[in-house]
């Protein structure tokens, strides 16, 4: 079964990093005048804090939603992405369903998370389902190492499997349904660690994400 992922799109020049099974980095993968769009955008988000994951209620972090699902949606949720004040977003989920995904790809969810120091994330699953997959825009105009704030992807033992550090222009992706959860950000770090997610559904069936490229 093939790749969700256009193999098209890879051979025009950027391509994967990095790759650990099921879990896939690309950079610069994204044109760079929507990225520096979406990067614009990011001071007039209205953000709201007090968002957490429900395995960990107490720990709480910033949130803007743009589409309108939940962990348990299995709607599709573009056209609420369309009226979305900020038309950036619409234009990045037409790349994603145009360029990168098949265009019949359900949007399931839609939304910007942020962190900032003192603020943790907490190990969690995006779905309890198969035949979904989350992709993670970082935005930001730069990182450091020493800032810390990468994503880790645990295996069935829960030990790491992959960890992404948060870069310009970086795209990760992986199943809904694999654990993970953004690590705590330096004190030397003093701005938000903003992601943009947005979950998909598979439109042609079981495994069609997850075979390779």
């Amino acid at each position: 079964m093939e790749s969700i992922i256009n193999q098209d799109t890879l051979r025009q020049g950027p391509r994967e990093k990095m790759r650990y099974g099921d879990v896939q980095v690309f950079d610069d993968l994204l044109p760079v005048d929507l990225y520096k769009r979406l990067l614009g955008t990011m001071p007039r988000i209205p953000w709201r804090f007090g968002w957490n994951t429900p395995s960990n209620p107490n720990h709480r972090y910033w949130h803007h939603e743009v589409g309108n699902g939940n962990k348990s949606n299995t709607q599709d949720v573009s056209d609420n992405v369309r009226r979305h004040p900020a038309k950036v977003f619409a234009d990045y989920q037409d790349w994603l369903l145009g360029t990168l995904v098949p265009p019949d790809t359900k949007i399931l969810r839609f939304y910007l998370n942020a962190h900032t120091f003192g603020t943790d994330g907490w190990p969690h699953t995006d779905t309890d389902r198969e035949e979904e997959l989350t992709t993670v825009l970082y935005l930001t105009s730069r990182w450091k190492p020493e800032w810390c704030g990468e994503t880790v992807v645990f295996d069935d033992r829960k030990d790491i499997e992959a960890a992404v550090l948060p870069r310009p222009n970086r795209l990760l992706s992986f199943p809904s349904n694999r654990l993970h959860c953004p690590r705590p950000l330096s004190k030397a770090y003093e701005g938000m660690r903003v992601v943009l997610v947005v979950k998909l559904g598979s439109p042609t069936g079981k495994g069609s994400f997850f075979n390779g490229i």
